[in-house]
Formats: structure tokens, C-alpha cells, sequence
């Protein structure tokens, strides 16, 4: 990032984003690593549920969605694509642009242009919406206004809690969600309507960008927005802290979740199970800007066995995940599927056996129909 005296237009540089390429040989040897694991420290009982951790924001530069694959996992893109329609109805800007606007990898560019001309061609991208996009974030220092990235980390991260989820129907994960991310869940669980989450992202995160401006000694437009971009990129890398509570005013209105989920409004406060429409609604008044800090999380509570960290690969929270046995990054389809597959399912409820006595009597050669050649 260059600020002061230099290009403020180079400030995202060209790169290449870092796209993980799960193993499945890794998996399975961390699998059983963790099975000897669990073997020395709590007898030979059942493994403990996985939790899948979900950071306030799950991507942090632009274009990182894309970068991951998600839209082109039909499932998760079908939720995407909705999402993206409905805020767009209520923010006049669409959320597909404004998160490519600014991507500095040249391998994913054509991949945009080829999505972009195809929705917009089946209608599932507005023209106007776009160049509104265009017009409102159009400056490199943009990706960082707090109301968008709010909505488009909103629209992501729901439609990948969704997608989760239905994959894991017969696993025993839990999800702990962080600060902003509290929003995500809410939708995900059916707690909060989608667009009512929309309207009070954009609520608080306005009167959360406005107080911000008003601190920073600045003249023109492009040095309070070089100032903003600053402080929010020091935030999440963990350099630096902006507190900034909610209003109640701005917060929705919500019911019980279908499913319970484990709630810490920062990375380092103990979590408390969110179930009932009054948790929710506490829940909801400690929603606070220094969420998205990235600090070292607690260690693993005694009823925990492992982690999957529910964020893009350039997320500082990715960090935690390398070479390390407890913490996962589950940045794509391909690393979730495998971690469901491989570590989530030690806590499965183990399958009764039969003796093979019982099976013949319930079921007897005679009466069984046998297929094949």
C-alpha cells in the first residue's frame, strides 16, 4: 500500500492470489494424528464436535471470492447470485462490481468479464447498478467503505454458512461466529430476514464511516478516504484498534435461530450460545467496528477437539492455520468438503453393528432379491 507522495492507483498491487490446493492425503493423515491425540488425552471415547470459526469478514482484498472458486460451486453460487440481486434492489449498487472492481490478478480478469457480460445478459446483473457501482467506489482506497464491504461480506459469507451447513446435516459441527459476522448467522439460521440484515449493515455502518471522518484531519475527499483506508486495513491486520459500538435504533428485529450457534462479539471474548430471540437481540447491541481485528484467539476449550476457520487465504486469520493439526483453513469448497469429510466426521455417532446371526434372521436368503450377474 503506498500513501503519501506516492500512487495512491497502486495501492492494490498486481499480484497473484494465493488459491489453497487441499490434500486429501493431508486430511486423512491429520485425521489420524488427531485420533492418537484424542486417544492420550480422553481415553478411547468418541471425538468431541468440530467447530468451523467464522471471522467478522471472510475475504480481505478484492476479487477474493472469485479467486476461491465459490462461484463455481452451483450450490453456494445459486445463493451468491440471489443475495446479490435482493441488495441490490435496496443499495442502487450491485455487490458483484464493487467486490471485482478492484482486482489486481490478471488470471481471474477474463473470469470476471465472462461472468459479468453473462449476468447481465440474463438479467441477473443491472446495467444501471453497475455504473452506480462504478460511481460510488471507484477509487482504490473505496474497497474499504465500511456500509459495502458490510453488504458484500454479508452476501458471501451467509450463502457459504448455507452451503456449510446442508453438506454437514449429519455431522456434529458447531459454528462460532465474531462480531459482524453475527449478521451471517442470523441470516443462515433464519433468525433475521436478508434484507433487513441488508438495511441495518448499511444503517450502522454509515453512522460508523461518519464518526471515522469526523476524527480524521483531513481536507479533501481523497485524503479522508486514504485515511479511512488506513485505519481499517491496520485494524484487520491487527496493528492497530477502532472501537465503535451500534445503535439500537439500527439494529433488526429477530426471532430464535433454527439452530443454535456460539457467538464472541471479538476474537478473544468467551463465546455464549446464541437460542433464543433474547440472546439474539444482546447478542446484537455488542456488534462493535473492533471485531474486525485479527488478535490470537483463545485456546481450545475443553469440550472442543478442533477448528476450521471459515476465511479466505489472505485473511489474517488464515495465518493460524499452517502446519498445525487443531486450526483448518477452509478458504474453498474443495478444503470444507474435505475437512467434513475427514475431521468433522470423527464426531460422527458411530453406526450399529449387527451380528451377523441377527442380519440373516431379519433378513433371509430366501426372501432377498439378488441383482447382478
Amino acid at each position: 500500500m503506498l500513501i503519501g507522495g506516492c500512487k495512491p492507483d497502486h495501492a492494490w498491487k498486481t499480484r497473484t492470489y494465493p488459491v489453497p490446493m487441499p490434500s486429501r492425503n493431508g486430511f486423512r493423515w491429520k485425521a489420524s494424528a488427531l485420533r492418537r491425540l484424542h486417544r492420550f488425552s480422553n481415553g478411547t471415547g468418541p471425538a468431541r464436535p468440530a467447530t468451523i470459526m467464522v471471522p467478522a469478514l471472510y475475504n480481505f482484498m478484492p476479487g477474493e471470492s472469485v479467486a476461491m472458486g465459490w462461484l463455481n460451486e452451483i450450490d453456494a453460487l445459486v445463493t451468491i447470485r440471489h443475495r446479490m440481486l435482493c441488495a441490490a434492489k435496496i443499495t442502487g449498487w450491485d455487490i458483484f462490481t464493487f467486490h471485482t472492481l478492484h482486482n489486481r490478478d490478471h488470471y481471474f480478469d477474463t473470469t470476471i468479464a465472462a461472468v459479468r457480460d453473462t449476468w447481465l445478459k440474463e438479467g441477473n446483473l443491472s446495467a444501471a447498478a453497475v455504473l452506480e457501482t462504478k460511481r460510488q467506489f471507484g477509487k482504490p482506497y473505496d474497497y474499504f467503505r465500511i456500509p459495502a464491504r458490510l453488504v458484500e461480506n454479508l452476501v458471501f459469507q451467509s450463502a457459504l454458512l448455507d452451503w456449510v451447513g446442508h453438506r454437514a446435516a449429519d455431522v456434529p459441527l458447531r459454528f462460532h461466529v465474531i462480531g459482524t459476522a453475527l449478521l451471517s448467522a442470523l441470516v443462515s439460521s433464519g433468525s433475521v430476514p436478508f434484507g433487513a440484515a441488508v438495511e441495518s449493515a448499511l444503517k450502522f455502518g454509515s453512522r460508523w464511516e461518519q464518526t471515522m471522518a469526523g476524527t480524521t484531519p483531513a481536507i479533501t475527499t481523497d485524503e479522508t478516504g486514504w485515511s479511512r483506508f488506513e485505519q481499517l486495513r491496520g485494524l484487520i491486520e491487527g496493528r492497530s484498534i477502532t472501537a465503535l459500538a451500534v445503535s439500537r435504533e439500527d439494529l433488526p428485529q429477530a426471532e430464535a435461530p433454527s439452530k443454535p450457534f456460539w457467538y464472541s462479539p471479538t476474537v478473544k471474548d468467551d463465546p455464549v450460545l446464541i437460542s433464543t430471540a433474547s440472546d439474539v437481540s444482546a447478542a446484537l447491541e455488542t456488534l462493535n467496528l473492533s471485531s474486525w481485528a485479527f488478535a490470537s484467539p483463545a485456546p481450545l476449550r475443553d469440550d472442543e477437539s478442533v477448528r476450521g476457520w471459515l476465511v479466505s487465504s489472505l485473511q489474517p486469520f488464515a495465518r493460524l492455520c499452517r502446519w498445525t493439526v487443531s486450526n483448518y483453513l477452509l478458504a474453498n469448497a474443495a478444503s470444507v468438503s474435505l475437512f467434513i469429510d475427514h475431521i468433522a466426521a470423527l464426531g460422527r455417532v458411530p453406526v450399529l453393528l449387527l451380528p451377523q446371526e441377527t442380519l440373516q434372521n431379519r433378513f433371509p436368503l430366501s426372501k432377498m432379491k439378488v441383482t447382478g450377474p
